[in-house]
């Protein structure tokens, strides 16, 4: 009998060794970690991530496993659920177009979880959160973008698998534990768009990452899964895909590393990553033409499918739904010239400036525009009071795998987030310096 596909998974993600990790993939993964600690360490005076922290210390209370930027630890599971739904509470964590999802935010927490309850090194963290990643973006490959598009929100149905092969690779399971892991969470794996700009969202990706933790834990102690939870009927693929698969993720496993190929996307503005082009370009249209934001009188932002189903909020009431609104973002730059950790606060809706800019602001939906290298590309038109035009296109942000940000703009972004968290610059420099290294990290101090 043919092997299903998360036994498939299974054998390549437990038999995986950092030596065989192309030396490109493996500085990808350590710009990953510091970028997603950095902001998971910038949510800390969040309230969304406290509340979760509170439930956490109820029913997860006395483990093994760090809560990131609050010194105290839980069981793997609850420090999976904190640590995940921080890490993208501010939307400012990294993204990947292999299925339009965020990986990071899912795989390393249950990495780190599972990683420490095994006593394990910073060896065997990297290792973790490699195969975490990359079984994530395998199954959003599989399932296509017709997955994303259909109303999955991938982070959170993909990721659980991820988050246990992650999980299951900290605590050093066998293949066939590893294919009960990716079973036990791929039964209960789900997640819907409906969630965007709500609590809901980044609550989803630490729920994603703690149920790989769970999942990645029982399967140690002897419990199983189908494991065809994929294929199978009634399966993942048949359910929430349609029956619908593209088996060139599982195939190349080991062969086309998907941290590289297409590679990461690091955020420099903390909101959807929809809006990022139309943001950038309207900061540069303003500064290259010297144009102050209150002589605009409309924006006018052109944009393909992706961005104009992401960005859902045109008129947002909370911080939340300003993530999600291109009004809110571009009016933003507008305003203050600037988008920033800060101005995402529920007091910047009620500033009437905000308000006046988000007015202005036009998003208008151009299928034409669809490009496969560059689907959260925009075209911005500036309209000055006097009528006057200024336009420029830009497919790629900054950070993105086409249009790469520099690892010194990648530790700056990680250095204003931990002081965002209340990390002093020195503890913050030295922090960055044990991460670059973090294969040679001790068990007892993995991170923190």
């Amino acid at each position: 009998m043919s092997p299903t596909l998360a036994e498939r998974i299974s054998s390549w993600s437990s038999a995986l060794d950092l030596d065989a990790v192309p030396g490109e993939v493996v500085d990808v993964a350590k710009r990953c970690i510091i970028d997603l600690l950095g902001v998971t360490m910038a949510a800390v005076p969040h309230p969304l991530p406290r509340r979760v922290l509170d439930y956490a210390r109820r029913v997860h209370a006395g483990g093994t496993a760090t809560v990131l930027g609050h010194g105290e630890r839980l069981s793997p599971v609850g420090a999976a659920l904190v640590n995940g739904t921080a890490g993208h509470t501010l939307d400012f964590d990294d993204t990947s177009y292999t299925g339009i999802m965020h990986g990071s935010t899912v795989a390393l927490p249950a990495a780190l979880a599972a990683t420490e309850e095994a006593g394990g090194d910073g060896r065997r963290l990297l290792e973790a959160f490699v195969v975490g990643s990359e079984v994530t973006y395998a199954i959003a490959l599989l399932c296509t973008t017709e997955h994303y598009f259909k109303g999955w929100w991938s982070t959170a149905t993909c990721g659980a698998f991820g988050a246990a092969a992650a999980a299951a690779k900290g605590l050093g399971l066998s293949a066939a534990d590893t294919t009960s892991a990716l079973a036990l969470a791929g039964a209960q794996a789900c997640g819907q768009k409906a969630a965007f700009g709500s609590d809901a969202k980044p609550y989803l990706a630490g729920r994603a990452a703690a149920i790989g933790v769970e999942a990645a834990l029982l399967a140690g102690m002897g419990l199983v899964g189908p494991s065809d939870v994929l294929e199978g009927r009634n399966g993942f693929l048949q359910l929430l895909n349609d029956d619908r698969s593209e088996s060139a993720g599982i195939d190349g496993l080991g062969r086309v590393w998907r941290l590289v190929d297409p590679g990461i996307f690091f955020k420099r503005y903390p909101v959807c990553s929809a809006a990022h082009a139309a943001v950038e370009l309207t900061q540069r249209l303003l500064e290259d033409n010297n144009i102050r934001g209150e002589d605009v009188r409309r924006v006018i932002c052109e944009v393909p499918p992706v961005v104009a189903i992401s960005l859902v909020h045109d008129r947002p009431e909370t911080a939340q739904e300003a993530q999600f609104s291109l009004p809110f973002a571009v009016g933003t730059m507008l305003v203050r010239g600037e988008l920033r950790i800060e101005d995402l606060r529920d007091e910047a809706l009620s500033d009437r400036r905000i308000r006046e800019a988000m007015a202005k602001v036009e998003l208008r939906r151009v299928d034409a525009l669809d490009r496969k290298e560059a689907p959260e590309g925009a075209r911005v038109t500036l309209v000055g009071a006097d009528g006057t035009e200024v336009a420029d296109y830009l497919g790629e942000a900054s950070g993105m795998p086409g249009n790469p940000i520099s690892d010194e703009l990648l530790h700056d972004k990680f250095r204003r987030c931990v002081a965002a968290g209340g990390l002093p610059d020195e503890q913050a420099r030295a922090l960055l310096e044990r991460l670059r290294r973090i294969e040679t990290a001790p068990p007892e101090r993995i991170i923190l």
